[in-house]
């Protein structure tokens, strides 16, 4: 593991978060014990649940959200009202990120880094002590790494050519292998990313708000490629 020198930062205020905590049928009460236990009033929340889940169920989390006299008065969650069926792994997956990340961006930009939960996480510290750990971190900082594909991973990652059930159907099923492969990319490299946070008891990384729009970037090339290159 790196050190780093955090000498320079240990006057800095205190960072603020923006999470994604995400579910699908029948998630909506853990949803809320996972927003509950990373609550914090610096950060910023967006929940969404998948269109595989019942309607009432997503009206129920809204209302659970709307009753809280602490979310009401700060104002800092939100329940993405327009659902998305997401498929694991697959591009409408990064499709959810992506909107959340651009509601959260057109909602506030007082934040330094994002967190991708779903409703399966809870931390292993409290936010108090989290945010005192980030606080003396520099904002460019990425809890991520990535290394570059080569060898055998090339064909096995780059080459495959999935389907998205969740694009053009309404009901959640998984992605489909087809037999044909792509020739292998030749204007750029392909790199896979592995998390290095597990502060909050998950497999997600926190990335800064200035990485935020070049991940993005990096996830629309993935998506538009349509195949998960970052499957271990």
């Amino acid at each position: 593991m790196k050190s780093f020198n955090t000498s320079g930062y240990a006057n800095m205020e205190a960072p603020r978060l923006a999470y994604l905590i995400s579910g699908t049928k029948g998630d909506s009460h853990r949803m809320m014990r996972t927003l509950q236990a990373v609550y914090h009033p610096r950060n910023q929340y967006v929940l969404h649940l998948d269109l595989d889940d019942p309607p009432r169920e997503g009206m129920e989390l809204s209302n659970m959200v709307k009753i809280d006299s602490t979310f009401r008065e700060v104002e800092n969650v939100r329940v993405m009202a327009q659902s998305n069926l997401v498929t694991y792994k697959g591009p409408t997956m990064i499709a959810c990120t992506l909107q959340s990340i651009a509601i959260l961006l057109k909602e506030s930009l007082e934040w330094d880094w994002f967190l991708n939960l779903s409703a399966s996480d809870y931390p292993l510290v409290t936010q108090d002590d989290l945010l005192h750990v980030f606080s003396n971190l520099s904002r460019d900082l990425n809890f991520i790494e990535h290394t570059q594909i080569a060898g055998w991973k090339l064909s096995l990652r780059g080459k495959p050519i999935i389907v998205d059930p969740g694009l053009y159907l309404s009901k959640k099923s998984y992605i489909a292998w087809t037999t044909q492969r792509r020739s292998l990319p030749t204007s750029f490299k392909l790199y896979t990313e592995i998390s290095l946070n597990k502060l909050l008891g998950n497999h997600q990384a926190a990335i800064s708000q200035d990485a935020v729009l070049t991940t993005c970037e990096m996830k629309e090339t993935r998506a538009q490629l349509g195949c998960s290159l970052g499957c271990s």
